[in-house]
């Protein structure tokens, strides 16, 4: 998984390190803003079928080529029990297109985890986030400085959670240890707006 992500970073660094040398004279940098939200589809316990979900993202960043953008991004997700907040790197090539373009794009950063359930009053309760890679391809409509954008993608978020409970027993002081350890992997349906 982290291979993708570096050679993904480095073939958009390489596409945009070629495309400033062709468009340098003829494009200038400017700022973007990108707020999307919809839905994530996939189960966390499939014998009682897919979860519908909701997922929000606010992303900020440069257009730094015609085709290439780069940004920083806060999002809030849902995965039932579990609530997260990635902050997350947003990288953004276009593939076809000028006004009205073909995006594929990907947000992957660290994602902090919050367990809604009742496990949080055990002893010792601590609740960790992880790792959040989503890759998309998104359809944009651009009219002047606004955009409207539909997205469909991939997401997966790790979280987990341990807890351990000291008891006394015969032998002395004694604990039961328990750790858990999730991955949600989820298809992404957005649409949203930016702006620049």
């Amino acid at each position: 998984m982290r291979l993708i992500v570096f050679l993904l970073i480095g073939c958009s660094i390489q596409s945009v390190y070629s495309q400033h040398t062709l468009d340098s004279t003829k494009f200038k940098m400017h700022y973007f803003g990108t707020l999307l939200s919809g839905v994530q589809i996939g189960c966390s316990n499939c014998t009682t079928g897919n979860q519908l979900t909701a997922s929000a993202y606010l992303i900020n960043g440069f257009q730094l080529t015609k085709s290439f953008a780069v940004g920083v991004g806060v999002g809030a997700d849902s995965y039932q029990q579990w609530k997260t907040m990635p902050l997350f790197l947003h990288l953004s090539q276009k593939i076809a297109g000028t006004k009205n373009a073909l995006l594929l794009q990907l947000n992957s950063g660290y994602a902090w985890a919050w367990y809604d359930k009742q496990e949080y009053t055990l002893p010792n309760f601590q609740q960790t986030g992880g790792f959040m890679i989503h890759p998309a391809l998104t359809y944009q409509i651009g009219i002047e400085k606004w955009n409207l954008k539909f997205s469909v993608g991939y997401k997966s978020q790790v979280t987990g959670y341990s807890s351990r409970f000291e008891y006394q027993s015969f032998q002395g002081l004694s604990y039961n240890e328990t750790t858990i350890k999730n991955e949600f992997n989820r298809l992404v349906l957005q649409i949203g707006f930016g702006w620049r």
